[in-house]
């Protein structure tokens, strides 16, 4: 009996994943529960299991397909009892083909229905050959591939699409077709690297994100030497307990927002249109570097938690973000974000709203600078704090209660420890 294998539920917003990579062959025999597939989503890899076992009779999408949404079929399991999982009859259902104007590629099935509704099949080419024919208006069926056995690959599209004469001072294809590129001629020898599933859902968010929510910002400069002085003996005291928990500037600052938006619930919100969306619980999404762009995990909860509890999640939330491990739940929802360059020597950071929620906080380096103290100019610590709002939902005499808070904690962090 043949089982369908279908792209699970990924997002709670209902984006799509890319298929990264088939870890079975067709003709492979597999047991229920096995690992078949990589999913990549916006922010993480993530496991496929077999629903079924038997064996693989059919891969409907190909590695490399993207902005697969939930319930699409990936392929077909000759099962050995699929009673408790879905079936289905043939493949035809599941082609997508759609004949008659305009021109319509599916590009996974790899079938095309031309303006007059002429199918053609151009399964000799892969599912990124096939998209990238439709973004630059590349006819599949003149290419010569490259491939093996003659197949089409995306490179091949996008040489030609390069090569197309352009006209004088005309924009290439590639960037003809994206409305959001700059119209600029491109010269020179350049590479094409073919964006992740990632780095595509980050251009579009900030892209929105920026232009749709009104930002604006408050900066403050904060002194650190209190805290720097409190890390350090808390760190001597972990040592000498023999754990090997470390607490970094980062937690602190965490910490100090967490309690920040207790203090100022107001802030603690969402804008959603007609309504105001005001959050019981304080989860603060930590920006994250990785090879792919920028991770936000959320912590739970901040301000009911110490400072060793959040530097130990901080660090496991972190691992599993550079190796694409996160699952949806670790990293959907929170109500603020932090990103904190300060660690790069920074002075001032400007962020971009983490849609939607309406705030965000910008960390420069602590660095030492001349400050005035009871008359006297003494070298101190100071770091530059930065808080960007949506100005729907955040007033700024609420943001700046709210970066006055952050920035009480950081100079007094024995009220933190309470």
């Amino acid at each position: 009996m043949t089982v369908q294998i279908e792209m699970p539920q990924l997002s709670s917003d209902g984006e799509g994943a890319t298929l990264a990579t088939w870890l079975v062959s067709v003709g492979d025999r597999v047991e229920q529960g096995d690992v078949i597939a990589e999913l990549e989503t916006d922010k993480s890899t993530l496991e496929l299991e077999s629903p079924a076992s038997g064996t693989i009779t059919e891969f409907v999408v190909q590695e490399g397909a993207e902005e697969i949404m939930a319930g699409t079929v990936l392929g077909m399991i000759d099962a050995d009892d699929a009673e408790d999982v879905p079936v289905v009859e043939g493949v035809a259902a599941s082609a997508g083909v759609e004949p008659g104007p305009p021109a319509i590629v599916d590009v996974g099935s790899g079938i095309v229905a031309d303006t007059s509704g002429e199918e053609k099949d151009l399964r000799g080419s892969t599912p990124l050959a096939r998209r990238a024919a439709v973004d630059r208006d590349v006819d599949l069926t003149s290419l010569a591939g490259s491939g093996p056995g003659g197949r089409v690959l995306e490179e091949d599209v996008l040489l030609s699409a390069d090569r197309a004469p352009s006209g004088n001072g005309a924009v290439p294809a590639a960037v003809r077709n994206d409305p959001g590129a700059p119209v600029v001629q491109m010269t020179g020898s350049f590479t094409t690297v073919r964006l992740s599933a990632m780095r595509k859902t980050i251009a579009r968010r900030m892209t929105e994100a920026k232009q749709q929510i009104p930002h604006f910002y408050l900066r403050s400069r904060c002194s650190m030497d209190a805290v720097v002085d409190t890390r350090a003996k808390l760190n001597r005291d972990l040592a000498a307990l023999a754990r090997d928990t470390k607490i970094s500037l980062n937690d602190f600052i965490l910490r100090a927002a967490g309690l920040a938006l207790r203090d100022v619930p107001e802030a603690n919100v969402s804008f959603a249109g007609d309504a105001m969306q005001v959050f019981e619980d304080v989860d603060i999404a930590v920006a994250v570097a990785t090879e792919g762009g920028l991770v936000t995990p959320v912590v739970r909860n901040v301000d009911q938690k110490g400072l060793t509890t959040l530097a130990a999640e901080v660090k496991d939330l972190a691992s599993q973000a550079r190796a694409g491990k996160l699952r949806p739940e670790q990293y959907q929802g929170g109500s603020f974000t932090i990103s904190n360059l300060g660690m790069y020597g920074i002075e001032s950071v400007y962020p971009i709203l983490n849609s939607p929620q309406a705030c965000i906080l910008g960390v420069g380096a602590a660095e030492e600078r001349p400050v005035v103290r009871n008359g006297e100019i003494v070298v101190g610590r100071v770091a530059s704090l930065t808080l960007a709002a949506d100005h729907r939902a955040v007033d700024g005499a609420i943001a700046a209660r709210l970066l006055a808070a952050i920035r009480a904690r950081l100079e007094d962090p024995l009220s933190m420890m309470l």
